[in-house]
Order: C-alpha cells, then structure tokens, then sequence
C-alpha cells in the first residue's frame, strides 16, 4: 500500500507532462517573436506602458505551468470526456496562435479580435471550472489579468499603427526589414 508521501509524489511527477508540455506549447511562437523584436517590432510606435522585452518570457512561462497544472487537476478530476477540459483545450490552442498572427503574420488588428476571443473563452473556462476546482479556477486568474493587459496593449498599438487598405506599419516595417536582408545578400555577392 502507499504512503500519502508516496501517492503525493506520483501525482505530482504526473503532472510534470501536462506543465512541461504547456510551456513547450507556448514557445512555438517564441522564433517568431524573437525575429519581430529585433527588427519591425523595433520600429513600430509602441504605447508607453509597454513593459520591456525581458519581462514576457518569464511571465509566458510562470503563465503556461499553471495553465498546465490547471490542464492536469481538471484531468484527474473529469477527464478527457469532460465538456470543460475540451473546451479549456480550445482555449489553449487559440493562444497559440496569437504569436504567429501578430508577430509572424504582422496582422495586429485580427490579433487584437484573437484576444476578445481569448478573454471570453478563458472567461468561459473558469467559470466551468469553478464547479470542479475552485482552485483551479483561481489560479487561472493570473493569466486572466495578464491577458487583460496584453489586450488593452495589443489596441494601444492598433491604435498608433492603424491599419490602412489592408496594410499597417508592422506590415511596413516587416517589408522594409525583408527588403534590406534582401539587398544584404545581393550586396554580397
């Protein structure tokens, strides 16, 4: 038989999975975003409450390990059948694409009516939650104000880089940015 040390133990390396995993999740988007950052990112207008670039990962990463662990007690407690975790599993998935619609795609505006979509879903999410885990839905909360902000920032900059027959000044940027790499390489032969 096993001791409470023992079932606490396996429970918590069975959660390893679902955290790692949620962490590695979201660095799909860090190549692209690290790209933006250090070059048409760089030279669009940027709100002045936009916090530096050594603050995101950190905070992504705290953010995805609970969104993991959060992922993980729901599982033990419902499972997979369960209307809440798959509706949680959406959520997750439209997240992911946030990065590449804003920093790989440049389309700032559609990224902006993405964060809607994600505040209502995760919204949606806790609220389903707080019926299995209260916890669970408490400690989701973190991630809701974060990206309550990341909302109200990703406006800020639609608002100073407006978009204009279909095109805006991260599209502007992005191009002159290809441009330059493009004659760099030409230059050089």
């Amino acid at each position: 038989m096993k001791t409470n040390q023992e079932s606490l133990e396996l429970r918590a390396h069975s959660a390893v999975p679902w955290v790692v995993g949620s962490i590695l999740g979201g660095c799909t988007g860090t190549p692209l975003v690290i790209k933006a950052t250090s070059s048409w990112y760089r030279e669009i207008e940027l709100p002045n409450f936009t916090p530096p670039d050594k603050i995101f990962a950190p905070v992504w990463t705290a953010l995805y390990g609970t969104v993991g662990y959060v992922g993980w007690a729901i599982h033990n407690a419902v499972g997979w059948k369960s209307f809440a975790l798959r509706f949680y599993a959406f959520h997750y998935v439209l997240n992911l694409l946030w990065a590449p619609l804003f920093f790989g795609l440049q389309r700032i505006r559609a990224a902006q009516v993405l964060n809607f979509f994600l505040l209502a879903s995760l919204g949606s999410v806790m609220a389903a939650f707080l019926s299995i885990s209260p916890l669970c839905s408490i400690l989701l909360t973190p991630y809701f104000a974060w990206l309550s902000f990341a909302t109200v920032l990703n406006g800020a900059i639609c608002r100073l880089n407006p978009t204009v027959k279909g095109y805006n000044e991260a599209m502007l940027q992005a191009g002159i940015q290809r441009l330059r790499a493009e004659a760099g390489k030409r230059a050089g032969l």
